[in-house]
C-alpha cells in the first residue's frame, strides 16, 4: 500500500472535480501514511503540501449561494456538494480545514431537502452524475450523517430504507445499509448488510450493482459498490469473513495506486483505511493497558 499511495502524489489542477480527483485520495494516502510506522517523513511532508494546494484550490470553486460546482458557478450541484462534503471532513483529520466551511455546506446541503424524504437535484451537471433518487438521495444523505448529526433527516433516512427494500441495485443497497447503520436503525442495516452478504462473489467483490452516483460501469462500478460494502460491514463484527475477502479483492485490483475511476479509487482507499484502524493496536501501551493487565494478573 505505501508503494502505491506514493505514485498518487500529483499536483491538483483542473476543475472542482478534477481537482478532487489527484486531492480526495491524497487525503486517504494521508491518513494512511499517518497512521503507520516507518513512513519517510519527506514523503509525508511532500504529501502535506501538495494537499495544502489541493485545498486551497477547492475552497475557491464555492458558489456565491452556497454549495459547490465544477466552476464554482451558481447554483450549487447537490451531489457534487455532497461529494465535497465528505472530502473536507476526511481532510480535517489530516489538514487544517476551516469548520466554518464545512459546517456551511453542510447547512446547505441540508436546505435542499424537498420535503418528500429526497433531495432537489439540479438538472445542470457537467460529466456523468446521475439523477437516478436511488442513488442521489443516498449519496447526499450519507454525506450528511457522515458529517454530522441526524436530526431532522428521518424522512430521508425512511425513503432510503424502504427504496433499499425494494429495490435491486447492490450499489444503492450498500449506500442504504451505511445510511442506517449512522442513523442507529440497527434493524434495517442488519438487513440489508445480510442482503449484501448474498451479493459476495468468490473473489470478494459484489455482483447486483447497476449504476452509481457518477454513472459507473465494470469493475468501477464493482469497486465502489464493494467498498461502500466493507464500510458497512465494518460497523458489524458479524460480517468480519465478508470484510476480509472484500479487502483482498480490493489489494488485488490495484493498479498503479489507482483503483479504477476517481470515485472508485477514493471509495476503496476509504474502505481500506477504516479496515485498517479497525484491526489497529496501540503502537506502546498505555496507561489504561497496563492497568486492565495488572488487574488481571498478567504483569
Amino acid at each position: 500500500m505505501n508503494d502505491a499511495l506514493v505514485r498518487l502524489i500529483r499536483e491538483p489542477n483542473g476543475c472542482f472535480e478534477q481537482t478532487s480527483s489527484t486531492t480526495y485520495p491524497l487525503v486517504m494516502a494521508q491518513q494512511y501514511f499517518m497512521s503507520h510506522e516507518g513512513v519517510d517523513p519527506a514523503l509525508v511532508e511532500k504529501s502535506a503540501k501538495i494537499l495544502d494546494k489541493g485545498y486551497n484550490r477547492l475552497i475557491g470553486f464555492e458558489c456565491k449561494s452556497g454549495g459547490f460546482e465544477w466552476f464554482g458557478q451558481d447554483p450549487g450541484h447537490e451531489a457534487l456538494t455532497a461529494y465535497g462534503l465528505m472530502e473536507f471532513n476526511d481532510m480535517a483529520q489530516v489538514h487544517p480545514v476551516d469548520p466554518a466551511l464545512i459546517d456551511r455546506t453542510r447547512g446547505w446541503l441540508v436546505g435542499t431537502k424537498d420535503g418528500k424524504g429526497g433531495f432537489t437535484r439540479n438538472r445542470r451537471a457537467l460529466h456523468t452524475w446521475i439523477t437516478e433518487p436511488e442513488c442521489s438521495n443516498g449519496y447526499i444523505a450519507w454525506a450528511l450523517l457522515e458529517t454530522g448529526p441526524n436530526e431532522g433527516l428521518s424522512k430521508e433516512v425512511q425513503w432510503i430504507r424502504d427504496a433499499a427494500e425494494r429495490g435491486h441495485n447492490t450499489y444503492a443497497i450498500a449506500l442504504a445499509a451505511n445510511v442506517l447503520g449512522l442513523a442507529g436503525d440497527d434493524e434495517g442495516a442488519n438487513h440489508l448488510l445480510d442482503k449484501l452478504a448474498g451479493k459476495q462473489e468468490a473473489d470478494g467483490s459484489l455482483s447486483g450493482a447497476t449504476t452509481s452516483i457518477v454513472g459507473s460501469g465494470g469493475e468501477a462500478l464493482k469497486i465502489e459498490t464493494t467498498s461502500l460494502a466493507v464500510l458497512a460491514w465494518l460497523k458489524n463484527r458479524r460480517y468480519a469473513v465478508n470484510v476480509e475477502q472484500s479487502i483482498k479483492y480490493l489489494a488485488e485490483v490495484c493498479k498503479g495506486g489507482r483503483f479504477g475511476s476517481t470515485q472508485s479509487t477514493v471509495l476503496a482507499l476509504k474502505a481500506i483505511v477504516a479496515y485498517d484502524a479497525s484491526r489497529a493496536v496501540p503502537k506502546a501501551p498505555g496507561t489504561a493497558y497496563r492497568l486492565a493487565r495488572s488487574a488481571q494478573g498478567r504483569d
